[in-house]
């Protein structure tokens, strides 16, 4: 894998006009994690031609770096919410099944930065388990060149917003579950400045509110 991230990381080096072969880990490469997204959209859809479904992969982060997909960023109300949370939670039991998403108890908490931060210290986010296997997905849809693709990727893609929700959600064409996504519904939540989490308690659903 990482010979095959070195090629990757000279490809994308040349690509933006930057010295080849240096001697540094594509995962520590902080010009590739970050000046990306200075690209022209041109230049940056180039860098993802050597990728499995690099088209969608490029679109889709095209979409989050200019905000241009409206459905991922509808203000919602409460009750809105709510159902996404509970379409999140169908489709990933759909893809990892586990006993703390059946049925849980969902509760809605708005609060400021300190209430957040006491309420997630100790909860998993909602896709805890499907993120620990996400990689899995990805091989058994794009084979070993998706599977390389995706560790080659997934920071730069973490990089746009400091999100794996985020990279996650474009990533997850590597994928052959593109109907079931749960990252768009997990999106549309953290766009709506929320997270969903697993507690002892079921289910929380969190919306900052610092005003």
């Amino acid at each position: 894998m990482k010979d095959q991230h070195k090629i990757w990381q000279n490809e994308w080096r040349r690509i933006m006009g930057k010295p080849v072969n240096v001697e540094i880990e594509a995962d520590c490469d902080f010009d590739l994690h970050f000046d990306i997204w200075q690209l022209s959209d041109d230049t940056f859809e180039e860098l993802f031609k050597v990728f499995p479904r690099g088209a969608i992969i490029a679109e889709r982060a095209l979409q989050l770096k200019y905000g241009s997909n409206e459905e991922l960023h509808k203000p919602l109300n409460k009750e809105e919410l709510l159902d996404e949370v509970k379409n999140a939670i169908s489709l990933l039991q759909q893809i990892e099944p586990c006993e703390e998403l059946n049925n849980p108890k969902i509760t809605f908490v708005s609060g400021n930065s300190k209430l957040r931060l006491e309420s997630l210290s100790s909860a998993d986010s909602l896709s805890v388990f499907v993120d620990d296997e996400f990689s899995t997905y990805v091989k058994n849809g794009t084979g070993e060149v998706g599977y390389s693709s995706y560790f080659f990727l997934s920071e730069p893609m973490y990089r746009l917003a400091s999100s794996y929700t985020s990279s996650h959600w474009i990533l997850w064409s590597l994928t052959n579950l593109e109907k079931q996504n749960p990252y768009t519904p997990l999106m549309k939540l953290y766009n709506n400045r929320c997270d969903a989490a697993i507690t002892n308690d079921g289910v929380l659903l969190f919306q900052l509110n610092d005003d």
